[in-house]
């Protein structure tokens, strides 16, 4: 039963008393108010603010299960008078255009009447306008056959032919009217259309030949490297009947030397010819080996060479960018993998918006590494990644450095690092790391040690830094570089675990920062060891650095009290003090 309103005495709907009700609703009316602003702002119709309402009824009778009968009962009438409302005012609609169209039809009778009244007049007005042109016809025929008779009687009077001047029919490319007329802009563009005309014919002859001289050529290259096999196949004939020859006639020697009986002139001569068969065979192979440098397929492998170098040019000039990058990066041998190669295609200017050629030259150069198996020199990596930053690609440079394609320069990590400069922070994300593991590789440990600094890494920094063998005057010098309030505590905190380790020591620190343009970190420094952040405090501090002269804590001290750290001052001096104090005696009891 629902409860009963005091005053009226009708059945009210309980309070919302529960939190999780409470929330429910909260949620509910904001999601409403947030969909009628997103309608508002769409400027869409009152039928979907209708379906957001009723989005919303249905959130509410879901979550409302005791309610669930009546409160649907209640929005199925409501959508019934919407939908009712909706189609009277489709109606009205239809019904007020049909109105206004059956108003107008008497105005529309009206105004077909007028138009035809005025079709009437300009009928009338085209009529004269004929009759008209007809007579100045008349008149202009009239008059061009007295011009022809009078030009036969002059042509019966003077039989000389003269030169017919034919009137162009269409209008000279590159010219208005008005300049087709202009007997000076004709000269001129003649004497242009003269001088281009010129440099066409001397560049015809003098810088470009015919195909079919360049295949006549290539038939002539044919015919001699088959005559030259021809004579190179005779030449090894002839060395090696010489060489028989010769074995024959130092056995004929022999032979009447030695005074031989046993056996004939032929037999000894046969006899001896076989025993050099395989002294024979070697000589042969060393002659083979003493013309290598006129082996014919050597020619053929330079005339591949240049076919290939002049497809490369042929691409290039036409301007097909990517083919003419792949197949430069692909060349054999690498002959198109060179300096010579990127700046014809860094010399390319595009427009804003195209795509780079330089680019499209250092993907396809990185790409093939793999395939041809040379890595780009560092002069070119740089370049590579200087094309791929000019277009913000740092995901390519991401993946050429994962995949070790990249020769690793110290200014390689230069230019990384100074990417970053006035960029987002996802940029720098990314380019802060890619950076140091460049410095990494390359030895450049101050370099690493800063990007991990500028990343966060501080702990990371120190851990590299004691891997590499920091010095102090490394720890300042990275420290100055990339000043922050938690890199100066670990250091401390570790020169204070260890005070005869290499780390910098408290008042290094404290005096460098002081010194510097952020001396406020030195001074906040100084203020959270004072009131014990840290696991130490100033008097800790200082008795701990007994390396430290004198005029670097006054130094210290001073810059304190100038900047109203008093207390600091103070305790320092107080220290510094006690520190002395127990320095000169510990030298006047060794003395």
């Amino acid at each position: 039963m629902l409860p009963k309103r005091p005053d009226s005495g009708k059945r009210v709907l309980p309070p919302i008393s529960s939190d999780g009700e409470k929330l429910f609703v909260k949620q509910v009316e904001s999601n409403l108010q947030n969909e009628l602003i997103a309608l508002e702002s769409s400027n869409n119709s009152e039928g979907e603010k209708y379906t957001v309402y009723r989005n919303a009824f249905s959130e509410v009778i879901e979550h409302v299960s005791a309610y669930k009968p009546l409160l649907t009962a209640i929005k199925a009438e409501y959508e019934s008078c919407i939908e009712t409302i909706q189609r009277g005012q489709k109606e009205a609609f239809f019904l007020s255009g049909k109105v206004k169209a059956m108003a107008a039809e008497q105005n529309t009778l009206t105004l077909y009447q007028k138009r035809a009244d005025e079709l009437d007049q300009k009928i009338a007005t085209v009529k004269a306008d004929n009759e008209r042109l007809r007579s100045e016809l008349n008149a202009i025929s009239s008059s061009m056959e007295k011009r022809s008779s009078l030009t036969q009687l002059c042509q019966e009077e003077d039989p000389l032919p003269k030169k017919k001047l034919s009137m162009p029919t269409k209008h000279i490319p590159g010219l208005t009217l008005e300049e087709s007329t202009d007997v000076q802009r004709l000269r001129k563009e003649l004497n242009n259309l003269e001088m281009m005309l010129e440099n066409l014919k001397s560049s015809k002859t003098k810088q470009y030949k015919p195909r079919w001289r360049k295949d006549e050529l290539k038939q002539h290259l044919a015919s001699k490297s088959k005559a030259k096999d021809h004579v190179s196949d005779q030449n090894q004939q002839f060395k090696a009947r010489n060489l028989k020859l010769q074995v024959a006639l130092d056995a004929l020697r022999a032979y009447y030397r030695d005074h031989q009986d046993t056996m004939t002139p032929a037999e000894f001569v046969t006899l001896a010819l076989t025993r050099s068969a395989s002294k024979m065979s070697l000589k042969s192979q060393d002659t083979t080996s003493n013309f290598e440098d006129d082996d014919p397929t050597k020619e053929r492998e330079a005339e591949l060479l240049l076919e290939y170098i002049e497809q490369f040019n042929d691409l290039f000039e036409d301007k097909h960018y990517s083919e003419a990058a792949m197949h430069a990066a692909n060349s054999p041998k690498g002959i198109l993998r060179n300096p010579e190669t990127l700046a014809r295609f860094k010399a390319v200017q595009v427009k804003p918006g195209n795509p780079s050629p330089l680019l499209m030259y250092c993907e396809a150069l990185v790409a093939s590494v793999p395939a041809v198996g040379i890595i780009p020199d560092a002069e070119t990596s740089l370049e590579c990644v200087k094309a791929a930053l000019s277009e913000d690609r740092v995901d390519l440079v991401t993946h050429w450095l994962a995949r070790d394609r990249l020769t690793l320069s110290e200014p390689l990590g230069h230019l990384l690092y100074n990417y970053t400069v006035d960029k987002p922070q996802d940029v720098v994300l990314q380019c802060l790391p890619l950076a140091q593991t460049v410095y990494v590789k390359v030895g450049a440990h101050i370099q690493a040690a800063v990007c991990m600094c500028k990343q966060g890494k501080i702990q990371a920094m120190v851990e590299y830094g004691q891997t590499a063998k920091f010095s102090q005057a490394t720890y300042l010098g990275v420290l100055v570089a990339c000043p922050s309030v938690p890199l100066a505590e670990l250091l401390l905190q570790l020169s204070y675990d260890d005070p005869g380790g290499a780390l910098v020591s408290f008042a290094d620190i404290v005096y460098q920062l002081l010194r510097s343009e952020h001396h406020h970190i030195g001074l906040e420094l100084l203020e959270r060891v004072q009131t014990g952040l840290l696991a130490f405090g100033l008097k800790d501090a200082v008795f701990k650095d007994k390396k430290t002269k004198n005029n670097v804590w006054q130094s210290i001290i001073k810059s304190c009290h100038e900047s109203g750290l008093e207390e600091v001052a103070l305790e320092l001096l107080a220290a510094v003090t006690v520190l002395n104090t127990i320095q000169k005696a510990q030298e006047e009891l060794v003395s």
